[in-house]
């Protein structure tokens, strides 16, 4: 399909080009289709769109010939283009999320140990900050471990049990958090 630029094109070729379309698009509109899908596909064809398509003229290959059903074949699909099963993204996604988290706590880590080693009289209001900092980060995480229980709940429905992951005991990592990240509570009162 070329460009035209219909500004510098005259007002008869103009009326031509649209007589055309409409002659075009009545004789597609003769032609017998079951749907939109046809009418575009058929309507693709004569534009030439599937002309230089990859693969073109080539047989199947055997591991689509030998598939079970259309669930493999839309497994072989997705892998030709580079896609993924749904329970494989749902996996990492659970993973990145506990990367996030772990990184955050790290944060809160390096920050304590920074904590421990100044003098609390001299720098109270530091140790105030990480404080409040820790206390305000304890409903988020809670919400981010809740999450990260529900995405483990929607992979072990989905998946195969193979891939099924332990749900994580939620009271145990806050307790675990409380009795790393509160320390200097008792500091400062």
């Amino acid at each position: 399909m070329r460009f035209v630029d219909w500004r510098k094109v005259s007002q008869e070729e103009r009326e031509a080009a649209q007589r055309l379309q409409r002659e075009r698009e009545a004789e597609i509109l003769k032609r017998p289709f079951y749907g939109m899908a046809d009418y575009h596909i058929q309507r693709a064809q004569e534009e030439g769109a599937f002309d230089n398509l990859t693969g073109t003229g080539k047989p199947f290959s055997d591991d689509i010939l030998k598939s079970s059903g259309i669930h493999d074949l839309a497994k072989s699909i997705l892998k030709s283009i580079g896609g993924e099963p749904v329970e494989i993204s749902v996996r990492k996604e659970i993973e990145r999320k506990r990367q996030q988290l772990e990184k955050r706590l790290l944060y809160f880590t390096h920050r304590l140990a920074y904590m421990q080693s100044l003098k609390p009289a001299r720098y109270k209001s530091r140790i105030k900050s990480y404080i409040r900092e820790v206390h305000a980060f304890e409903p988020e995480y809670q919400a981010r471990l809740q999450e990260i229980n529900s995405r483990i709940l929607s992979l072990n429905i989905m998946a195969p049990t193979a891939m099924h992951m332990q749900p994580l005991s939620i009271a145990e990592y806050i307790q675990a958090y409380r009795e790393k990240y509160y320390v200097l509570d008792d500091l400062i009162q």
